[in-house]
């Protein structure tokens, strides 16, 4: 029998996300195929119970060549590409069937949440099962080269589906992570020293190992190549945003070096974000505010972008900013009620609250001196 859509993961020690994975993709795919790179607990089991053909892989620090071996004993005509600690939401598997009826389609990009709390974006997490489409990089394992080769060669073309995948694997502490992910982004960056994502997460690394000095070696390696770049791509304010907040933290000048990324990435909100705290530190209250008016339109919901997002710029945070700003320039009624809905989304942040009643006082003093004169 004809399988349309083949799930292919790689696992290991997943029991806890496993199920809740499988059942998410039930009437979604024909098959699921998991290769199972070395669990100790009763990750093959729960696999097996939820229908699964589960196949071992001996691990060797390589997460493309574990994903193509899961792509090697799929049977279906498509991959989807999904991780145990993610969910999808598919609105409708007839739907899907016509979406993927298209000939010409080498893939299709679903809506993608990389952590709860965060905005969308379009990932390519379904594509063809074909040989000229495979896993590249042993971290951050990206499609993306063979896609682009395709598509630039006339071969086909990538879609948008409706297929939504949620992934949670970010929402705990992932300093477990953090070795193997050092030793796995050093050995890749010898291979791909120009990918900025790399010296980006490198940097990440660093910085929660606290090693700062080297976290912002390898940020600064990342700017660099940004600039050299011909092909813009979101990727290339990553390491910008690291260091513009790292500055920020120092009370550093940050303002010329986020400007610059804007001038590389002139839609990303995070940048837009960071130049109105840069403005509102450096006392022009006037110009912050109106860029975090701006960002609390935002219609987080619904946005889909290049990059994700963390949804409070466009909540809680930028009304609190907002707040600030307002107060800073005497404007306590217009500050109390920035606070107020702050708080409303986030109901037990106590500074909102305090910060909202100080405004309040302001505001209240204001109307009393208004009324005697």
């Amino acid at each position: 029998m004809r399988k349309l859509i083949s799930a292919a993961l790689i696992v290991k020690d997943e029991e806890k996300h496993l199920a809740a994975c499988l059942e998410s993709i039930a009437g979604l795919v024909d098959e699921v195929v998991v290769v199972d790179t070395g669990s100790r607990d009763r990750s093959r089991e729960v696999a097996l119970a939820h229908g699964a053909r589960v196949v071992d892989y001996k691990w060797h620090d390589d997460f493309a060549a574990a994903r193509n071996y899961a792509i090697d004993q799929a049977e279906g005509d498509w991959i989807l590409y999904i991780d145990a600690d993610e969910r999808a939401r598919v609105p409708d598997r007839q739907g899907l069937e016509g979406e993927l009826a298209d000939p010409r389609l080498c893939a299709c990009t679903v809506r993608f949440y990389p952590r709860s709390g965060f905005t969308a974006y379009r990932e390519h997490r379904l594509f063809r099962r074909d040989p000229r489409i495979r896993f590249r990089s042993a971290i951050h394992e990206t499609i993306m080269p063979d896609l682009n080769r395709l598509v630039a060669a006339g071969q086909g073309r990538v879609g948008a589906s409706k297929l939504t995948i949620d992934h949670f694997g970010y929402d705990g502490d992932q300093a477990h992570k953090a070795e193997r992910n050092l030793r796995l982004l050093r050995k890749q960056l010898r291979v791909d020293p120009g990918r900025i994502y790399l010296w980006w997460h490198l940097g990440t690394v660093y910085r929660d190992l606290g090693r700062l000095a080297e976290a912002e070696a390898a940020w600064r390696h990342g700017t660099t190549i940004a600039r050299r770049s011909l092909v813009r791509g979101p990727e290339d304010a990553l390491c910008f945003i690291e260091l513009a907040k790292l500055r920020l933290l120092r009370a550093e000048e940050a303002l010329e070096l986020v400007r610059e990324a804007v001038g590389l990435q002139p839609d990303n909100l995070l940048l837009n974000w960071l130049e109105a705290r840069i403005l509102a530190a450096a006392g022009r209250y006037g110009e912050a505010l109106a860029i975090f008016e701006r960002l609390a339109r935002v219609d987080a919901e619904n946005l889909v972008g290049e990059v994700s997002y963390d949804r409070r710029i466009f909540g809680a945070w930028a009304f609190a900013e907002m707040g600030y700003c307002a107060f800073r320039m005497g404007r306590y009624l217009e500050s109390e009620n920035c606070y107020r809905r702050a708080e409303g989304l986030e109901p037990d942040c106590l500074e909102f609250r305090v910060k909202r009643q100080l405004a309040s006082k302001h505001a209240a003093s204001d109307v009393l001196g208004l009324a005697q004169r």
